[in-house]
């Protein structure tokens, strides 16, 4: 655990501040997961990370690419996506090639976009993946499962140095990481503000582990040199009045 924050507390500063969602539920799983990720050490990495996951799947952990071609969006499919939603796929375009010529699963199903960030593409697949323990490759099903979904976006942010533009407040490169482009960059940006707004709410209690647990050895070593040094004086004393007698 890096960092640890009332759950209840973010998701009301995150309504009072206008923020919206479709899925409440897994946003609260997604804030759950946060404060259980090594790779999540700061309120800029957080905030990036849900407002990535804003943009792209409303904090959905389950959503997949399409979805509202078959009736609502977030309602898992059983099998297979609906017809429309696999014509989609097929499809080629400008900046969209069919994914089926792209490679498939041991289902017959393309790799289309997936689970809280939208995972696309077989080497994604395959690298997320591997990182992660999860044979998506065998079954790219798996990113919609919630640990795995949220267990994907985290790694991608590391591996593909996310959190650090996140950290640097490169915004422009921290979007061309995950979309492949800048374009864009300013939405997100403004669902990161908010989200470091709710994390700057004292009723959040927000804190950083790390620096929590440096700040208690930094006054470990403090207090244990302030009582090295009384003890040695006291010797010290002890031996100048022996010396007198």
């Amino acid at each position: 655990m890096a960092v640890k924050f009332k759950v209840n507390k973010a998701i009301d500063e995150f309504r009072n501040k206008g923020g919206t969602t479709n899925f409440p539920d897994s946003l609260r799983d997604v804030l759950t997961f946060i404060q259980n990720d090594p790779n999540v050490n700061t309120k800029k990495e957080i905030a990036w990370l849900l407002a990535t996951a804003k943009i792209e799947s409303d904090y959905s952990l389950s959503r997949w690419e399409g979805d509202f071609l078959c009736g609502n969006a977030g309602v898992p499919y059983k099998n297979q996506p609906c017809q429309s939603a696999i014509n989609y796929y097929r499809s080629s375009g400008v900046n969209k090639l069919n994914y089926f010529d792209l490679g498939t699963d041991r289902n017959g199903m393309a790799f289309f976009g997936r689970g809280l960030i939208q995972l696309t593409g077989e080497d994604n697949y395959k690298i997320y993946g591997d990182i992660i323990g999860v044979d998506l490759i065998g079954d790219g099903d798996k990113a919609m499962k919630p640990k795995n979904s949220y267990n994907i976006a985290s790694a991608y942010f590391k591996k593909r140095k996310v959190f650090k533009y996140a950290n640097e407040g490169n915004f422009q490169m921290a979007r061309k990481s995950v979309k492949g482009s800048s374009s864009g960059w300013e939405e997100v940006k403004r669902e990161y503000d908010r989200w470091i707004a709710v994390l700057d709410e004292n009723e959040t209690k927000f804190k950083d582990v790390k620096v929590t647990k440096k700040r208690r050895a930094g006054r470990l070593f403090l207090y244990s040199g302030v009582f090295i040094a009384v003890v040695g004086l006291g010797v010290g004393l002890a031996l100048l009045t022996r010396e007198e007698e």
